[in-house]
Order: structure tokens, then sequence, then C-alpha cells
């Protein structure tokens, strides 16, 4: 049975609202229904994570590929305001953005009201597309840390209650979302590591990597794209171990809305084995409010450009229109604009 846990609501509606105000991404002039600039044309804001991550390039791509079709009165600007899946659906619901790149497992708490005790569901958000990407459980050790230690699965930390250092994303981002889950099907929070002797950082992927790098961190858990920047750069320079979820973990976060997939071989540098371990997959979600016109022009251009889509990234090789509407690649039901799109082609009944 999953848990309702308590997370730190607070932080991380702060942090969006940092966030938002960084990049002059304020409800005053990103509301889709009144906002406009001198010759009328409503702004759009996508909101994705920051430059350097899979997810904004994905973002980026939409970009190029919607611009040019969107209706005559509305234009389209991406903002790197989002810590990620969880972050995204909270900017959409407060009105600090229109769409946004997020993920089905934190989407999916969010809209059933289980995300956090003190937050009802979201009332004002609805999915596009899903499937846009596969997003793994990764769980890295430095080398350093293993042979220290001599200890080779996450279960073992739990285990021996070991004073590990872990450092994960910031709030409202899937990786914290998928560090929380992992240690939740343990019985174990964040709390209980700092009060084993050891500690946990809730940072952005460049700092994560900097500290795996210079020792000031053993471990990282993450909900990533395969090639994203980040590790990809921490692996080619720094000794990795990428870590095996035992087949009792794996079945319990299947009840979070996980599935079971095979991380390939060589999918990181060093890493010479095929990984057991889980995925979200990574979605699309729009505010209800913006027309369903908008909404059916953007889901028809995004499911009609795969080829050039995968050109601009490789990693989305993967995305298949024909299941881009299934409610479990999104969390979220899907818009009237969007559902329209997937039924006129057959994809949906």
């Amino acid at each position: 049975m999953i848990k309702k846990k308590k997370k730190n609501i607070a932080l991380l509606l702060a942090l969006v609202v940092a966030l938002s105000i960084t990049t002059a991404c304020s409800e005053d002039n990103t509301n889709v229904q009144s906002s406009s600039n001198a010759e009328g044309v409503k702004e759009l804001v996508l909101t994705t994570q920051t430059v350097g991550t899979a997810v904004y390039s994905r973002a980026s791509a939409f970009n190029e590929i919607l611009k040019p079709i969107l209706p005559e009165d509305y234009s389209m600007e991406v903002q790197p305001s989002s810590t990620g899946g969880a972050a995204t659906v909270l900017l959409l619901e407060e009105n600090k953005a229109q769409i946004g790149t997020s993920n089905n497992v934190p989407a999916k708490k969010l809209f059933e009201g289980t995300y956090d005790d003190n937050r009802p569901a979201v009332k004002n958000v609805a999915s596009i597309l899903g499937g846009t990407d596969f997003t793994y459980m990764t769980i890295m050790f430095t080398d350093s840390f293993v042979q220290k230690t001599g200890i080779k699965t996450f279960e073992e930390i739990i285990e021996q209650k070991y004073p590990v250092k872990i450092v994960t994303k910031q709030p409202g981002s899937f990786g914290i979302t998928g560090a929380e889950d992992l240690l939740d099907t343990m019985d174990v929070k964040f709390e209980d590591i700092k009060s084993w002797g050891g500690d946990v950082f809730h940072i952005d992927p460049s700092q994560m990597v900097d500290m795996l790098k210079e020792g000031k961190a053993d471990i990282s858990i993450d909900v990533v794209s395969l090639g994203q920047p980040a590790f990809s750069e921490l692996t080619m320079t720094t000794p990795m171990h990428v870590i095996e979820i035992s087949k009792e973990t794996r079945d319990k976060l299947n009840d979070y809305g996980y599935a079971n997939k095979v991380m390939p071989a060589e999918s990181w540098n060093g890493q010479d084995n095929d990984i057991q371990t889980v995925v979200g997959t990574e979605s699309l979600v729009v505010r209800k409010d913006v027309p369903d016109e908008v909404v059916y022009a953007i889901t028809k251009a995004i499911c009609e450009n795969t080829s050039r889509l995968v050109e601009l990234v490789p990693v989305m090789k993967d995305f298949d229109p024909k299941s881009a509407g299934n409610i479990e690649y999104l969390g979220i039901p899907l818009h009237p604009g969007a559902e329209k799109y997937f039924k006129e082609v057959g994809y949906l009944q």
C-alpha cells in the first residue's frame, strides 16, 4: 500500500515561486485568457528544467516544431523555471505557465491528491501526451565508496544503516520523488539517513556531479533519461558503479506507478552489464483553460513530426504516438483537445 508521505511542500512552493520570479514568469504576464503583447498575441509559457538537461533539450525541440503551427494569435516561449515533474504541475496549477514537461508518477500523485498530506488534488491541469522518453531510476555509487565499504546494493546500505552521503535533485523534481519512493519501499526517510550519521543533499544536476567527483557524496539517486548530459559527463571523468534494484524493491515500486525495465549495458560509461531497474515516463501537460483547438494543433504537430523530433533529440526514438494517449503514460487525464486528436486518428477508442 502506498503511504501518503508528508513532504516539505512549503519548501517546494517557495522554490517554484523563486524560479518563476527568476525567469520573469509571473502570473500577470502569462495568463492565457488575458495575456497579450502589443499586437494582441497570447503567449504560452512552456516550463521545463534547466539548460543542459535532456528535458530542456526535448522542450526546445517541441518549441521548434510548435511555433510554426500555433494559431496566429499565439506565441510560445520555453522557460527553464521548473525543477521537474511535480513542480511543473504546480506551476501550471497556479497559472505560472501554461504548458510544461512532467512525469507520469508525480503527476498522478498530484492529480489524486496523494503527493502531500496538506495539498488537495490539482484541478486545472490536463495531459497532452506521454511516453516522450523513459526516465530510469538510476542509482550510482562512487568507486571509492564501493572500495571502502564493500557495499554493492542500495538494500545493503539500508540493512546496515550505513551513514551514507546521498545527492538527489531539488524539491519538485522527479529525482527527489524517486528517491523518496525508493526509501519508502524500505520504510525509511531522509531523516533516518541523517540519524545514522549520513546526509542528504537536494541540489541541481551540476552540483550533484561536483559533489560526487570531489568525494563529498557517496551515491546519487535520480530518475533520468539515458544520456542525460550531467551524468554522462560524470561517468566519463569519474569511476562510478550503476546499481541494480532488487526484484523485491522493484515489485514494490510498481505499486507507485513505475514499470520494470532493463537499462541496457553501456548506457553510461563503465556500465558493462544490463541493469534491472524501473522507469517513469516523460509527459507534456497543459492548463485546462488552453483552448481545445490549440491543444489539438500541438498534439497533432508532435505526433506527426516524430522523425524531425528524433533528429533534434535522439532519445525520442522510442516515442510512439499510438500509445502516447494511454493513461499509464500520463498520470493525469487528457485535455479534450488532445483526446480529440487521438480518437480522430484511431489511437484511442
